[in-house]
């Protein structure tokens, strides 16, 4: 009880808003303009850790144009917790309102496409005195979780890499179609809803168990009952979205609903899982 008021208080006094910046494409985004996001900073001194974060396909914003709860929330808790989040932003600059209404084969904008919008977040965190440049992870949600594994099997030059990765609900079911050809470079946890109807956990589960069969940095949690969105602090009730063409039923909607205690475990995981990514000294993430 006493752990957890700490850590409510902590998030508490670290709220802040975030702070809107500006990230360079670098010559790896093929966004025509720099990137919009949003800085969440620890209140004590760096160097920190870093979490590059990735929204889904509706988008980082709520219906207010504020960041919506999701992201709010864990910006706010890996904050409070010493890591400098930040919450990118792929839509804006592209003039992309969302694309959770087109199906997948007419979307123009593709998670391999998105992957190097995170290699220019990595880039530009990295250029920062405030940041650890060794321990800089990624961190997305649905059309972001599959911009995720899209990220992580592959890096742009030798020496630049993510130290690890974490994709909630993403969508593995091309990935699980040709496993051998997925090769993380860095551990990867996926968190996703057993009952999940739009992005099925069970290509996850299979793709997880043939990179975890020859070795590689894979694992996966299951909650059962759980539906797309679990950790959205910000929906109170179970839905079923007909205007989303895609999912395991197509034409027939896909549900989204909230999970409380899929959610707190989620952070527990998550931030147990970034405590681990320190490199060794003089090691360079990603590498071997």
């Amino acid at each position: 009880m006493l752990t957890a008021f700490l850590l409510l208080a902590a998030v508490t006094l670290a709220r802040a808003e975030p702070i809107q910046v500006a990230v360079p494409t670098a010559g790896l985004s093929s966004s025509p303009a720099p990137l919009v996001a949003y800085l969440f900073e620890p209140a004590t001194p760096g160097p920190h850790p870093a979490v590059v974060m990735l929204h889904g396909c509706g988008g980082a914003y709520a219906r207010s144009g504020a960041l919506n709860a999701r992201h709010l929330m864990w910006g706010d808790l890996l904050a409070a917790n010493g890591y400098v989040a930040l919450m990118l932003d792929s839509f804006t600059s592209r003039g992309v309102k969302e694309i959770c209404t087109q199906k997948y084969a007419e979307r123009s904008l593709k998670d391999v496409d998105r992957a190097g919008d995170a290699y220019a977040a990595l880039a530009f965190m990295r250029a920062r005195s405030d940041i650890d440049a060794k321990q800089v992870a990624v961190l997305g949600w649905s059309h972001g979780g599959s911009t995720v594994l899209a990220t992580i099997k592959r890096r742009p030059t030798q020496d630049a890499g993510f130290a690890r990765a974490v994709a909630f609900y993403p969508g593995c079911s091309a990935a699980a179609k040709r496993p051998a050809a997925f090769d993380p470079y860095a551990p990867l946890l996926v968190l996703i809803g057993e009952s999940d109807d739009w992005t099925p956990a069970a290509p996850c589960e299979a793709l997880t168990a043939a990179v975890r069969a020859r070795g590689g940095p894979m694992e996966i949690v299951t909650y059962p009952g759980t539906y797309h969105d679990f950790d959205n602090p910000g929906i109170t009730r179970q839905r079923v979205r007909t205007e989303v063409p895609n999912g395991v039923h197509p034409g027939q909607g896909v549900t989204t609903a909230p999970n409380p205690e899929a959610r707190e475990d989620a952070k527990r995981r998550v931030l147990r899982f970034l405590q681990e990514m320190k490199a060794p000294e003089g090691a360079t993430p990603g590498t071997s």
